[in-house]
């Protein structure tokens, strides 16, 4: 039994099941996306639920004395806990325990075994229903952009555990309504969309995308040059999907040993994208210099001066004022401005010349989301 820090309850996940090493498996498939407490008896895993009401169950059948099914019963009988979403996991699609689940109201089953993209879709349905629904009453190319890009990136984690490439043209397919909305200007409500989406990962990529796009399109870029920005700005990430999630969202200083694993995040997007097809030199170049510095402070290669590609320093100016205004479990999101003149401070790391751009093409636009 393992309880968590209501701090973290916005993005807890409680799983039920007797088995050790499937509890092992989707924990470790979860790992950068939730904080997860494992049970395996029935009356502890009720307490932990009542103690810190998570985000989502996942309750199997398999569960110690009688089964999964007592222990649904209960956490429907609970003021509160009723509302929490349960998605209930078997090995056999006839199985009777998916049968009476559903009967008692529970939404979404799966069956054993599953990919991890299809866990992560339906945890996002669950968790993210409100706000995805949502997204029905969104400008139609605006719409098409959260949708694609949502499940192109849940997408990623398959091709990750599988160790396959990514194929560039679902990337591409996916940003070409971004690319769409800012030509037309009219992009806000993507960014508005994924305010409150618990998807920390995605939705800090998908605002790397949108806001390199605008910044892109203000200085002049077109075409499939603009498409690179996009797609550099939803890939620049993909490698924290291995990283733990108390390691993304601790609000404490990082050990040498925990620093050494985030950071290692953009050598495996940099591995990852290598082997993808067709991929954009711009848009890997995006992913493997966003973390490098003008004074060669930064990783993971030390680059300084003009090492740095262009489009490397306008992702740099991107990420850092993502990770400032981002809102997060630990933290409120800063003010623009505020974050602006944190960036002005940094002189020998970011572009000065750009940073002012920047500050003249997307402060206001930054105003209106808060």
């Amino acid at each position: 039994m393992q309880f968590v820090d209501a701090s973290a309850r916005n993005v807890l996940i409680c799983l039920v099941d007797a088995n050790p090493n499937y509890r092992a498996s989707v924990a470790n498939a979860l790992t950068s996306f939730y904080q997860i407490a494992e049970f395996s008896e029935q009356g502890t895993a009720l307490e932990g639920i009542a103690f810190n009401p998570p985000a989502a169950v996942i309750l199997d059948e398999n569960v110690l004395p009688r089964g999964g099914l007592p222990l649904l019963r209960e956490i429907c009988c609970v003021p509160d806990l009723d509302r929490v979403p349960i998605i209930c996991t078997a090995t056999h699609d006839r199985s009777i325990f998916l049968a009476d689940a559903m009967a008692l109201g529970v939404r979404t089953t799966l069956v054993k075994p599953f990919r991890r993209s299809v866990l992560l879709q339906a945890l996002s349905a669950e968790i993210n229903g409100k706000i995805e629904r949502s997204w029905v009453r969104i400008e139609p190319i605006q719409r098409a952009a959260l949708k694609r890009t949502l499940t192109a990136f849940n997408s990623i984690a398959d091709l990750i555990d599988d160790g396959k490439p990514l194929p560039y043209d679902h990337v591409r397919e996916a940003c070409e309504p971004v690319v769409n909305a800012v030509c037309n200007g009219n992009y806000k409500d993507m960014l508005n969309g994924v305010r409150d989406h618990d998807n920390y990962t995605y939705v800090h990529s998908l605002r790397v995308s949108i806001f390199l796009t605008i910044f892109g399109h203000s200085i002049g870029i077109r075409g499939q040059d603009l498409l690179t920005l996009a797609s550099g700005g939803l890939v620049h990430d993909v490698g924290k999907m291995s990283v733990p999630h108390h390691i993304l969202n601790t609000p404490n200083r990082l050990t040498d040993e925990e620093m050494a694993i985030m950071r290692g995040h953009v050598t495996s997007t940099a591995k990852f994208l290598r082997g993808s097809s067709g991929l954009p030199r711009g848009a890997a170049i995006i992913a493997e210099q966003h973390h490098e510095k003008l004074d060669g402070t930064g990783y993971p290669l030390g680059l300084k001066g003009k090492e740095l590609n262009e489009l490397a320093r306008m992702a740099t100016i991107i990420d850092v004022f993502g990770a400032l205004t981002d809102r997060r479990a630990y933290k409120e999101a800063m003010e623009p401005e505020q974050a602006l003149h944190v960036m002005t401070q940094l002189k020998n790391q970011l572009d000065q010349h750009l940073l002012a751009t920047f500050r003249k093409v997307l402060l206001d636009v930054a105003k209106d989301l808060q």
